[in-house]
């Protein structure tokens, strides 16, 4: 069971003098697109000058070999983190000859067939990446993947469970915490869309021939007045097929059992397309999801996977390590999509979560929290919306008030140890009370203003931003040296696994899927 505030402060304290900010290490992903000089989506390989796509452990690729996936490792301070992401975006800036987009909803793209899934190459490995982004594109359709985001990971060291658990096992303790983090999380996860969103607009042609509920902003784009964050809408990362998972996350074996009935129970439309075309292998299964990652979630339970290993395994016999936050969108304005005040928010919330309430959720609370989010998503700026709360209607504006200042009064009880990052989380609830009081300083609402005021279109604003961004990166003076020999090793380790001697992939993927 999560400890409260004060028990834990008290404990710390027997120890002597803590900074809880010294506990703490996080680690960024981001996503972004490569676009051709015809301004849609790349058509060419992964730039060899990136290294490998499969091997290099900064630089790999999403769904597309167009979808640049950007991997800091794990950092145990803010600034620290997003130097490191500074440099590896300067370093795409810098070897790659396209324009990196800047936003989260993509460029215009006239043609889906255009959408080149990920290569990685010929090692059973690199097939079965290229094999789960085939029947993505089944699933749902390639251009809805090709929407990015920033993922954003966070974990507490064992040193500070150990010093809070009392008498309880570690991994259970730190399971138990965890997953109460991420319930709380959950409760008001439309937070991160509101104040962070920035995709209330797509190019008409990220629509196609798809049903869709967006009004016109001008001849090119579609939008919806008050939206947040379109990327997380049932246009971009949600799937009607994962709708009734309704996972609780209350427990870690329910938690399994559940992601093991995604992965395990057939859906009848994903049945009907088949595992395989004119003898050509398209999907891993005919499941609800192929693999643990197609699970559309805000954020999510982790453990660092070896190669060969499924998560799922990999949790069950080693326990939670860190949690995977999946709701931030690129935010536009910025060179790399993230800001010191949107990360000092991000986790001065989380940790509010650790320390809040450890509470069961229900199906009934979870219909509830998908509902706010759905309205957050299309009508968040709206300041006539109301949410659900415990089944009571509240306003969004108080709704947001009230989970800044929870976390306002847990950072007062914070020791003086505290104070650097501290004030740093005060200074960033400051500027996100702001945008709960005026919703034209969101990046969603920016947008609308730059597109309006200035007469632009989707495509205008995001070549002028990427531009800009470009020019700003390339000014910074970054060390990129292990940049280039992780590059260089990367193609080395490619070339080795393409050459080495292993099981056909038909068995290795037979194993693969049996292995739950």
């Amino acid at each position: 069971m999560t400890r409260s505030l004060g028990e834990a402060l008290s404990l710390l304290a027997d120890k002597g003098e803590f900074n809880l900010a010294n506990s703490i290490s996080r680690g960024i992903e981001k996503e972004s697109l490569r676009v051709s000089k015809d301004n849609s989506i790349s058509n060419s390989d992964h730039p060899l000058a990136l290294g490998s796509a499969l091997t290099n452990k900064y630089i790999t690729t999403d769904f597309s070999e167009a979808l640049l996936e950007l991997i800091t490792p794990k950092h145990y301070s803010i600034e620290n983190v997003l130097k490191n992401l500074d440099e590896i975006c300067k370093f795409v800036v810098k070897k790659t000859p396209e324009v990196i987009w800047p936003s989260s909803i993509p460029c215009k793209i006239d043609d889906e067939k255009k959408i080149r899934l990920a290569d990685y190459g010929t090692s059973n490995s690199g097939l079965l990446k290229t094999l789960y982004r085939s029947g993505l594109s089944y699933r749902y359709g390639s251009m809805m993947q090709t929407v990015s985001g920033i993922h954003y990971n966070f974990s507490f060291d064992d040193i500070f469970f150990e010093d809070i658990r009392g008498e309880e096992d570690l991994q259970s303790f730190k399971n138990k915490s965890y997953l109460s983090l991420i319930r709380n999380f959950r409760r008001n996860a439309w937070m991160v869309l509101y104040l962070f969103g920035s995709s209330p607009v797509v190019p008409k042609t990220f629509i196609t021939d798809r049903n869709n509920f967006l009004d016109k902003l001008n001849e090119e784009d579609l939008f919806l007045e008050y939206a947040t964050c379109l990327r997380m809408s049932e246009l971009g990362y949600m799937s009607k097929a994962q709708d009734n998972l309704y996972i609780a996350y209350n427990t870690i074996d329910e938690y399994l059992s559940d992601l093991k009935n995604a992965l395990t129970k057939e859906h009848p439309r994903y049945a009907q397309v088949g595992l395989s075309e004119k003898n050509r292998r398209i999907q891993i299964n005919t499941s609800i999801i192929q693999i643990e990652n197609e699970y559309y979630s805000s954020i999510r339970p982790k453990r660092i996977t070896p190669t060969g290993e499924r998560p799922i395994n990999v949790l069950r016999n080693k326990g939670i390590d860190y949690v995977e936050i999946r709701a931030l969108d690129n935010n536009s304005f910025l060179p790399t999509g993230i800001d010191e005040d949107t990360s000092y928010f991000l986790e001065a919330y989380l940790i509010s979560c650790f320390f809040d309430e450890d509470k069961k959720s229900t199906r009934n609370e979870i219909e509830e929290l998908l509902l706010n989010w759905e309205n957050v998503v299309k009508q968040g700026r709206d300041p006539n919306l109301k949410l659900l709360k415990n089944k009571e209607e509240i306003s969004i504006k108080k709704a947001g008030m009230q989970v800044i200042e929870k976390i306002r009064s847990i950072f007062d009880h914070m020791p003086d140890s505290m104070n650097d990052y501290s004030k740093k989380v005060l200074k960033s609830l400051e500027i996100q009370e702001k945008k709960l009081n005026d919703s034209s300083l969101t990046p969603s609402g920016k947008i609308i203003q730059e597109l309006r005021g200035n007469n632009k279109s989707w495509e205008e604003l995001n070549l002028e931003l990427a531009h800009k961004h470009s020019d700003e990166l390339k000014k910074k003076e970054l060390d990129l040296d292990y940049l280039i020999k992780e590059a260089k090793e990367s193609l080395s380790k490619f070339e080795k696994l393409e050459a080495a001697d292993e099981e056909e992939f038909d068995l290795y993927l037979e194993k693969f899927v049996n292995d739950i």
